[in-house]
C-alpha cells in the first residue's frame, strides 16, 4: 500500500465492526502478522467505542476516520473525530484504574496493546495516533 489506507463511518457503537473490518484488510494487505492484529484490533475497538460514547455522548451524528499506514516496522492507526476532546488527565494517568473505577479502563487496554500512544487537536478535530511497533519476520 504506497498511500495510508483511510476510511470512515457514523459514530455509531454498531459501526465499529466496519473500522476492524477495514483495519483487519490493511494488516492483510501490510503482511502485519496474526499476534501484532490481535492487539491493534482490541486497541482500535477500545478507542472507537470511547469516541462513541464519551466523544459523541451516543449521539450517533459524528464521523470517526481511520488511517492505518506502516512506517518500516511500525504500524500507524490515526482515528480522527469531532466529538468533545479527550480530557489531558486520561492521557496523562499512568497507574492502571483500579477495577472498579468508573472510567479509564479503556485507555489502559489501548497502552497495553499499543507501543506510542498520541492525541492532539487540528482545527477542531480530535486527533489519536496510535503506534505499534511489529516484530521483524524470521529470516528466510
Amino acid at each position: 500500500m504506497a498511500e495510508p489506507a483511510v476510511f470512515s463511518c457514523a459514530a455509531r457503537l454498531e459501526e465499529v465492526e466496519r473500522l476492524a473490518a477495514h483495519l483487519r484488510r490493511c494488516g492483510a494487505a501490510l503482511h502485519v502478522d496474526n499476534v501484532a492484529m490481535i492487539d491493534l484490533e482490541l486497541a482500535l475497538v477500545e478507542a472507537a467505542n470511547n469516541i462513541v460514547l464519551h466523544g459523541y455522548a451516543g449521539r450517533g451524528d459524528g464521523t470517526i476516520g481511520l488511517t492505518v499506514d506502516r512506517l518500516g516496522d511500525v504500524l500507524i492507526m490515526e482515528l480522527r473525530d469531532g466529538g468533545v476532546p479527550i480530557p489531558s488527565s486520561v492521557l496523562s494517568a499512568h497507574l492502571p484504574p483500579s477495577l472498579d473505577a468508573e472510567s479509564g479502563r479503556g485507555i489502559a487496554i489501548i497502552r497495553s496493546c499499543i507501543d506510542e500512544v498520541g492525541y492532539s487537536q487540528e482545527g477542531g478535530v480530535n486527533v489519536l495516533r496510535l503506534a505499534k511497533h511489529l516484530p521483524k519476520p524470521p529470516a528466510a
